[in-house]
């Protein structure tokens, strides 16, 4: 028998309260609604539920019986009810991000901080990798979100969307006092300098070596970071010239100079996410946060 759950949680909204007047406001509905229904399911049932007291309701013998039955699964599919409307108030959820570090902090972390602050309960966990393999994980729906430089040409994925945030830019930058002390004269004298470069694995270098290619420059490095944290810290300390993200040079602005800077009008940094409507409600969140970031920026 196919009854109507709606049904039977008016049922036992009546045994809940012993009135059916009681139950009709608890639902926000008329007394006329639940008497109807109630008469609908005895119908449906072919028996009596309840019969009237001077106090309102109470179950006859063959009622108790189908409440004893019903309750617990009722309870179940109101609580995952809830829980289900938790997740799409943004009560809770979760958002799993892949992206190399240096570019999460520099293109991410300010929305996601405010993010955050208003959504609290969202649940949030962030981790590096190669971005070829990070793909594949979105694709397979292990994470929610990878942070990236594009065009990303590598894999077409029919299940992932990209969205462009901002235009790329990269900087050449030393310290004041080791400019000071070690004058460049032009970018090409930079190859007589101290440098101080990402790891070939990095999708930094790798725009790096185009710029490079184009400008017939040869910059061997003296010291290779995966990270740019580390890379600002050599530089603060005058060991030599660094090259990272011009955005991710914010907080040391005061201290260094920036010798030059690389626009690339064919690359931008952005993220990529399962197509809507394989995405979950607080992922659409965050990237509409994004997207709505950059666009006022």
């Amino acid at each position: 028998m196919n009854t109507n759950l709606e049904l039977y949680k008016v049922f036992c909204e009546v045994v809940k309260y012993k009135n059916i007047s009681k139950a009709a406001e608890n639902m926000f509905i008329s007394q006329s609604a639940v008497t109807q229904s109630i008469q609908k399911l005895e119908t449906l049932l072919g028996g009596k539920l309840f019969y009237r007291n001077r106090m309102g309701v109470d179950l006859t013998d063959e009622g108790r019986n189908l409440y004893e039955y019903v309750k617990d699964s009722i309870e179940t599919m109101s609580n995952a009810e809830n829980i289900f409307s938790e997740y799409a108030n943004l009560q809770k959820g979760k958002i799993r991000i892949g992206g190399g570090n240096t570019l999460v902090t520099a293109l991410i972390i300010d929305p996601l901080v405010s993010f955050i602050k208003e959504y609290p309960d969202i649940n949030i966990t962030i981790h590096s990798g190669i971005t070829d393999e990070l793909m594949q994980e979105l694709a397979n729906g292990e994470i929610d979100m990878v942070v990236l430089n594009l065009p990303y040409k590598n894999k077409n994925y029919s299940n992932v969307v990209i969205t462009s945030l901002r235009k790329s830019n990269y900087s050449f930058f030393a310290s004041k006092q080791y400019l000071k002390e070690n004058p460049v004269k032009d970018l090409a004298d930079i190859v007589n300098h101290t440098l101080i470069l990402p790891k070939d694995t990095s999708a930094r270098k790798k725009i790096l070596r185009t710029y490079c290619e184009e400008n017939s420059l040869d910059l061997q490095p003296n010291y290779e970071v995966s990270s740019s944290e580390i890379m600002k810290i050599l530089v603060l300390n005058n060991i030599g010239i660094g090259f990272t993200s011009t955005e991710n040079l914010d907080d040391i602005k005061d201290d260094i100079m920036i010798i030059h800077t690389i626009e690339d009008q064919n690359t931008t940094e952005g993220i990529a996410t399962l197509k809507k409507g394989m995405c979950n409600k607080a992922t659409l969140e965050l990237s509409k946060k994004l997207v709505s970031y950059y666009k006022n920026t």
